[in-house]
């Protein structure tokens, strides 16, 4: 059963209080040659289909929430509730990630993330939540209590959606990160489309063959076949053509029939809506940025948009939780120096006894502590390998759980 059929159930058997406007009417006109599939970009309009269309700002929307979905949610309190593993199992499977992708995705590409409680505690906390598509929610004032959540025609109670907006300004609806992008991408939209018609449509000739006279539409195609059939089998060899006909090589070149450069620069435009460092979407980093390294170029991507994002989501999603308890992003996955800088850091603590072996093995090499890679390295001794009067390896029994990975 999908998302809206539960809605529906819940809707049936707990009705509206609350007597719910009409949805704001889609504009009856679009501007002179506007694209239709463009339509999302600008105020008011939130259906846009805009990152299945673009190459580059799929590509970007697709960095930035697995990027923050990758970070583990760490749970810090007392008792941890169901849906920091996995908020709903039936629509999310495969954990918390696949969820916090979703509302990633729909913060950047919509504006806001919508997150509805589907189940509580006794005590009344959230046990289970799942993501809306925020395309079809609606939100409105009733300029007394707060704000009013729809899908469609399910009106839903406030106390069960948590709205986490993009760029929070005060208005009802946060603006996808395009938005403010709208030439950049229209550019880029265009260009593609463009480029495509340009290949499937034949491209456009390189060089013509212009003879003295006027010829029949047979005659050229026959000149036309007869220079394409000696092309072919010349081997390099310089063309010899008649005395009437004129060989002229148009002064273009194909890189400026495709718009590469304008192409990147709306590449990098769309990039830099999203936070994304040029160099992850294969192209040159431009200005004073040249001589930056990768790693420092994605340590400023974590500091001036992951982090900010992620930590918006944290104190929204702690505002579930009781007091004393939250939930936090671990970047340690995502900002882990390489394995020659933690040896030379960990190795320097341990001189200077701020840790144990145990503790440089577990953080350096994801090692058991030393006694018990000692257990498991007996367990693992061949038949015939223990000699008379060794000592008894210890039972299976005896070896502690943490132990075996």
């Amino acid at each position: 059963m999908g998302l809206i059929d539960r809605l529906l159930g819940r809707a049936a058997a707990e009705p509206a209080a609350v007597e719910v406007a009409p949805p704001t009417a889609t504009p009856r006109f679009l501007p002179v040659g506007f694209d239709a599939d463009l339509i999302g970009l600008y105020a008011g309009w939130p259906n846009s289909r805009l990152g299945e269309k673009v190459g580059t700002a799929a590509r970007c929307l697709q960095l930035v929430a697995q990027q923050l979905a990758a970070m583990p949610l760490r749970f810090r309190g007392n008792y941890q509730p169901m849906w920091v593993a996995n908020p709903d199992p039936a629509w999310f499977p495969n954990g918390i990630e696949d969820a916090l992708f979703a509302a990633f995705t729909n913060l950047y590409g919509v504006g806001d993330a919508f997150l509805l409680v589907t189940d509580r505690y006794d005590t009344g906390y959230a046990r289970a939540w799942t993501v809306l598509d925020s395309r079809q929610v609606t939100v409105e004032s009733d300029g007394r209590t707060g704000r009013r959540y729809r899908v469609k025609d399910v009106q839903l109670d406030p106390d069960d959606v948590l709205q986490i907006t993009r760029n929070p300004t005060g208005a009802l609806r946060g603006t996808s990160a395009l938005e403010g992008y709208a030439s950049n991408v229209v550019g880029a939209f265009a260009a593609e489309k463009f480029s495509a018609d340009f290949f499937t449509g034949g491209g456009v000739p390189w060089a013509v063959l212009q003879p003295a006279r006027r010829l029949s539409e047979e005659q050229a195609r026959e000149l036309q076949g007869q220079w394409s059939a000696r092309a072919g089998v010349r081997g390099g060899a310089p063309a010899v053509i008649p005395p009437d006909v004129k060989f002229e090589q148009f002064a273009y070149s194909p890189r400026d029939l495709l718009l590469l450069e304008s192409r990147e620069w709306d590449a990098k435009q769309i990039a830099a809506a999203y936070g994304v460092p040029a160099f992850m979407l294969n192209m040159d980093q431009g200005g004073g940025l040249n001589y930056s390294n990768p790693t420092m170029l994605f340590d400023t991507w974590w500091r001036t948009e992951l982090y900010p994002t992620g930590r918006r989501f944290e104190q929204a999603l702690s505002s579930w939780l009781p007091r004393g308890s939250w939930v936090e992003f671990d970047p340690g996955a995502i900002l882990r120096p390489d394995l020659k800088a933690m040896v030379d850091a960990w190795t320097e603590l341990l001189d200077h006894g701020a840790v144990t072996v145990d503790e440089l093995r577990a953080a350096v090499l994801d090692l058991p502590p030393l006694s018990e890679g000692e257990a498991l390295e007996l367990l693992d001794e061949p038949p015939g390998s223990h000699q008379p009067g060794d000592a008894d390896p210890p039972p299976l029994a005896a070896v502690p759980e943490s132990g075996v990975a």
